[in-house]
């Protein structure tokens, strides 16, 4: 028994399953309610089995407040070979429908709830009503992450056989290479980007809304209506913040705020611009597309004289550049809006419980779990002793690290994944930190590790950022860096996407990366050769 991450099984079973840590989307320990909403996410993915005839569960345990899945096999291990072509024909059927999936069925499904939660009555109805809607929202969620995974499920599937078909055809062909041809397509993504740079051009143009945000971003947003300028830049950063507010979250924990809650955060990025002006983003994706087209057309020249190849080749492409946005879209809209929504939502709640002296305060909403916060609703009781123990433990469990596998130990040669495979051994020479190469070029500079949200404001323009993972919320700070290192990922990942998309050179599933690199050290990135040197 390990002392400092003691396990209590939920289920008998559990012991002969093998049991990962997911150190990509929640790398760090998770508050209670945090824990259930993730518990709700694996959910999607078993959805997804069901779906495709797949006799599989996905399930997840929260241990000492960190998220561990595993995969529960329905039939004899005999079977596996049949089941993962069940799997891959499910994921290549969904790849083929899954735009107009995500156009009539997934889209105007997030957008009623989304509204759905905003107009709901929390602040005016009684306790009991407000128990009714808490009860209702954790009903809809299930679904919401099935359509989730069945919109992932098409979109990697697309990308995953436009790669496939490539590294067929061109030997030799690095890991990332064959994505390249879907880079530089106009998408949420490059929007963000492009209208955080036009936000920063506008208070360029507006020295008082300047002079504040570069002395003080933190400051500043309590100042700036009182300066010349500063209601034409507030109009501005509110129309941002109506299209993009909801991202600002590094990590899948349900207890951290979006730009919305806190827009401090992108004037910190907004200052970062100022004083280092970047390209417009528009003219970095444009010349991002032509590589691509450049690349399409060189793989068209090596096929003309094989015509079913070429035929091939053309089909992967249209469906890759067709589904293969959706692997950040859904992101976007779903992952990241439904995050904003629902932390917003339980923080309206928990004003009501503190309101009524259940809580101390309403983001103690987060130390309860989900069927406790229906039960102090209808049945008022004291719950602040509660909070304050589990506040001290999750800080207690936020020092620990812990391990990557529990029960079963892991399958020693797991089939193929570009999203997530086993990080690269690392051997040989202790300079160089081995990976994957998820987007090409080099890029060298001060290696800035970010682990937690305190830790973006540190990363400068021309730094090299060395993270465990990211989602589309670091957007922002791809617009700055000379390079990228992930602990975790594949090609295929959040992190090696966005990289692609704004041309930063990077590494990914190193391991340790966050461990071995220490902040400030110079570091080279070569995303061709996947290594990482440290100079």
């Amino acid at each position: 028994m390990n002392e400092t991450f003691p396990v209590t099984w939920e289920d008998s079973s559990d012991p002969d399953l093998s049991w990962e840590w997911d150190g990509m989307h929640t790398p760090h320990a998770l508050a209670p309610l945090a824990g259930d909403y993730t518990r709700v996410v694996a959910g999607g993915m078993t959805y997804r089995y069901e779906r495709f005839g797949v006799p599989k569960r996905l399930l997840c345990r929260i241990i000492n407040g960190y998220a561990y899945f595993a995969e529960q096999v329905l039939v004899p291990e005999t079977e596996l070979a049949r089941i993962r072509e069940l799997e891959t024909d499910g994921r290549r059927a969904q790849a083929r429908v899954v735009r107009e999936f995500w156009n009539r069925t997934v889209f105007p499904t997030l957008l009623e709830t989304y509204a759905w939660m905003r107009g709901a009555p929390i602040e005016t109805a009684p306790l009991a009503e407000v128990a009714e809607a808490w009860d209702e929202l954790w009903r809809r969620l299930p679904h919401l992450w099935g359509l989730h995974f069945m919109t992932n499920a098409g979109s990697y599937r697309s990308l995953n056989e436009l790669a496939d078909l490539y590294e067929s055809l061109v030997k030799g062909a690095h890991p990332g290479e064959a994505l390249t041809l879907a880079q530089g397509l106009p998408n949420e993504l490059q929007r963000v980007q492009r209208d955080l740079y036009l936000l920063t051009e506008r208070v360029r143009s507006l020295p008082a809304v300047a002079g504040l945000i570069a002395r003080d971003p933190g400051r500043a947003l309590a100042e700036i209506p009182g300066v010349e300028g500063g209601p034409q830049f507030m109009d501005a950063l509110r129309e941002f913040l109506k299209s993009h507010g909801h991202l600002g979250q590094p990590f899948d924990d349900l207890t951290l705020p979006s730009w919305e809650d806190e827009p401090s955060l992108v004037l910190a990025e907004i200052r970062k611009r100022l004083l280092h002006a970047g390209e417009d983003p528009e003219t970095q994706r444009l010349r991002l597309r032509a590589e691509a087209q450049a690349l399409a057309n060189r793989v068209r020249e090596r096929l003309r004289d094989r015509p079913e190849d070429l035929q091939r080749f053309e089909e992967a492409l249209v469906l890759a550049c067709e589904a293969g946005p959706l692997t950040e879209a859904h992101n976007y809209w779903l992952d990241r809006m439904l995050h904003a929504h629902l932390h917003r939502f339980a923080l309206r709640v928990g004003r009501r419980l503190a309101e009524a002296s259940i809580i101390s305060d309403p983001r103690d909403v987060f130390f309860l779990h989900v069927k406790e916060i229906g039960q102090a609703l209808r049945d008022p009781r004291d719950l602040r002793a509660v909070v304050a123990r589990r506040r001290a433990e999750h800080e207690r469990r936020s020092a620990i690290r812990p391990p990557k596998y529990l029960g079963k130990p892991p399958d020693p040669s797991p089939p193929p994944r570009r999203f997530e495979p086993r990080p690269t051994e690392q051997v040989g020479d202790e300079r160089v930190l081995r990976g994957l190469g998820a987007s090409a070029g080099t890029g060298r500079g001060p290696a800035r590790v970010v682990l937690s949200p305190d830790d973006f404001g540190r990363v400068q323009p021309g730094d090299v950022l060395v993270c465990a993972s990211s989602n589309p919320s670091w957007v922002p700070l791809f617009g700055i860096i000379a390079g990228l290192v992930t602990n975790t990922g594949g090609v295929l990942a959040h992190a090696s996407v966005v990289a692609r998309e704004f041309g930063v050179p990077a590494v990914v599933g190193t391991g340790d990366a966050t461990q071995r690199l220490r902040d400030g050290q110079r570091v080279e990135v070569d995303g061709t050769a996947g290594e990482v040197r440290i100079l």
